[in-house]
């Protein structure tokens, strides 16, 4: 599964390129370098990054003495990057390949020499670590932390080199596998080769010995980690790495490996499809663990590092048809946690959270509203009436933080009131999940509801009139404006949509532009997992044979859905579910007419 994601870049090698984790997440170029780059802290947001903290601007390499300076191709996996170096002169062949492991806060570089010549040689291996510690508050100025330099020293015994902020209790190590041992070490002034990037780092560098039999391979590895609080802490995740870096790598393959037989697609448009199945791989880079437990949704990549933030529930809510109903629970059980803790006004939630779980920003009555409708969402998915008793009390509070900022829904803004509709319809099913009399909330609905349509804006964004035409049908007209957006991605980051803001490469609530056309409009599929049914009016687009998605979770169910074109003007569409108890409700003549789906259900349907 994982080496069908497998893409290959051979131009346009300056643009960005994102190996994530966890807890880090490094940001270099597809040529192997690292750029001064990034907005929010000018020049400073590439590197290496271990939660809220920057380790390094980068790391750089020399072959008997030949630096590293530009790669021939790039290749983007969802799990490692890597760096192809056709060295001829030296008839070498390089792979500089990376990965950071679950968990850690660091990354691990294979370094494979591939020696082309017909007798064994040795070879030169130099590393270079250019630190530059430093949080994004602390380089603009924002909590009153004071930055000062690097200081490096190499330390023989563990064969590794450590560094520490000289202000900030923060320290990075670095060093190879225990087979490999250091010829020698030096702080030199300039990175040989590459020169300094921008800031107050240092300069490590460790010298190796490889041999390479004739016509054969060599590996090593190397490890870069830090954001630590002490150099002890230092000392106990690099020799973590040493011992169990292979088995690190395999637990990652296997858990992505998971997640990508989840909701997998296959459609006739290569852009789409690879929109759609890597919007999995982005949603995974973007999830972190809070060190108190919990998780988040980064907002950005490298921008704005906190979690959640502006669109988090747009960002959070395109993971459910992706099989990431789970960690949204997880992500919103977070949310409250955290707002609770800080003794917010009630209604009032965290629109922006720190690695570390401290409120950034407060969010206001639109993102209260936009909570319950995105809870309500979550329970269509999974019809969990748990959850729904756990976030009950918040979305309560919320509905009555509206209420006051309304004047009792007497004084709904414009740009409030599909926001207001949606909660107040949201707060309705989930009463009625509970056991509750959700009728009040209903009838306030009915008292909101304009007469008129609504008309689309001449100038309205591609994502509104992609969303418009899948709502009126317009399905050739909704993957016009969805195929232009997909071909707005940075390039060599597969099937991402590009924010306009920037220095974004990733932002987290694109994806859901295109997820849920595509979902509800394509796929046809508005499930209700609590009352075990699905709403089901897909289609299939002119010139298009058929697609599929399967492995598609809903409640506790895994559906598969295919399409295949019978007629010009009509397809079989296949559903199977993997738990018997479903019902499939398509519309004949104006009305809902129900299936049973006992493992497998056809039905032949016009577009």
């Amino acid at each position: 599964m994982l080496s069908k994601y497998r893409v290959y870049c051979y131009d346009q090698l300056q643009s960005s390129a994102v190996t994530a984790g966890t807890n880090a997440v490094l940001i270099g170029a597809q040529n192997g370098l690292f750029p001064d780059m990034g907005f929010v802290v000018p020049g400073e947001m590439g590197g290496l990054w271990a939660g809220a903290r920057k380790v390094c601007d980068g790391f750089f390499f020399a072959i008997d003495d030949v630096p590293l300076v530009g790669a021939d191709a790039f290749e983007a996996q969802p799990v490692s990057s890597a760096f192809h170096y056709r060295m001829q002169k030296e008839k070498l062949h390089v792979v500089r390949r990376q990965y950071i492991p679950d968990g850690v806060s660091g990354c691990v570089i294979e370094l494979t020499v591939e020696n082309l010549r017909n007798v064994p040689r040795m070879v030169e291996v130099s590393f270079t670590v250019r630190t530059d510690m430093l949080t994004v508050a602390a380089a603009r100025g924002d909590d009153g932390t004071e930055l000062g330099r690097d200081v490096g020293e190499y330390d023989e015994q563990t064969q590794a080199f450590y560094a520490r902020e000289s202000r900030n209790p923060w320290h990075a190590v670095w060093g190879a596998d225990s087979r490999s041992r250091v010829l020698q070490a030096d702080l030199p002034h300039e990175v040989f080769g590459f020169g300094n990037t921008q800031g107050k780092g240092v300069n490590g560098r460790l010298f190796y010995r490889m041999r390479v039999g004739a016509q054969a391979q060599a590996t090593m590895c190397l490890f870069v980690a830090g954001g630590f609080a002490s150099r002890s802490q230092a000392e106990d995740a690099l020799s973590e790495l040493r011992a169990h870096a292979d088995e690190l790598l395999a637990a990652k393959e296997a858990r992505v490996g998971a997640l990508l037989e989840e909701s997998a697609a296959m459609l006739p448009d290569e852009k789409l499809e690879r929109c759609w199945n890597w919007a999995r791989v982005y949603g995974d880079w973007l999830t972190r663990r809070l060190p108190r437990g919990g998780m988040g949704l980064c907002t950005d990549l490298p921008e704005h590092p906190s979690l959640f933030g502006e669109g988090y529930a747009q960002a959070l809510g395109a993971l459910l048809p992706l099989g990431g109903a789970a960690r949204v629970q997880d992500m919103l059980r977070t949310l409250v946690r955290v707002s609770e803790e800080a003794q917010l006004a009630p209604g009032r939630l965290a629109k922006r959270i720190s690695r570390s779980g401290r409120i950034l920003q407060v969010g206001g009555v639109k993102e209260s509203a936009l909570f319950v409708s995105l809870v309500h969402r979550v329970l269509q998915w999974t019809g969990d009436v748990q959850f729904a008793e756990d976030m009950l009390p918040m979305t309560g509070l919320c509905i009555s933080y509206l209420r006051r900022s309304t004047r009792n829904f007497e004084d709904v803004r414009d740009d409030l009131y599909q926001e207001t509709l949606t909660a107040l319809a949201g707060q309705a099913y989930i009463l009625r999940l509970t056991g509750a009399d959700g009728n009040p909330m209903v009838e306030q609905m009915e008292k909101l509801v304009k007469t008129e349509k609504a008309e689309l804006p001449k100038d309205a964004p591609l994502a509104q009139l992609a969303a418009w035409h899948g709502h009126e049908g317009h399905v050739e007209q909704m993957i016009g404006c969805l195929l232009e957006m997909a071909g707005s991605g940075a390039p060599g980051l597969p099937g991402a949509v590009r924010s306009g803001e920037n220095g974004v490469l990733i932002a987290s609530r694109c994806a859901a532009d295109l997820i849920w056309p595509m979902t509800e409009s394509l796929f046809g599929l508005k499930p209700d997992a609590a009352g075990r049914t699905i709403a089901f009016a897909p289609h299939t687009p002119i010139g298009w044979d058929g697609w599929w998605v399967e492995n598609m979770v809903v409640g506790k169910a895994k559906m598969t859905v295919e399409s295949v074109r019978v007629s010009p003007s009509q397809c079989c569409y296949t559903i199977r579910m993997s738990e018997p108890g479903w019902q499939v409700i398509v519309c004949e003549d104006g009305e809902g007419k129900a299936y049973p789906v006992e493992g497998e259900l056809k039905l032949t349907m016009g577009d």
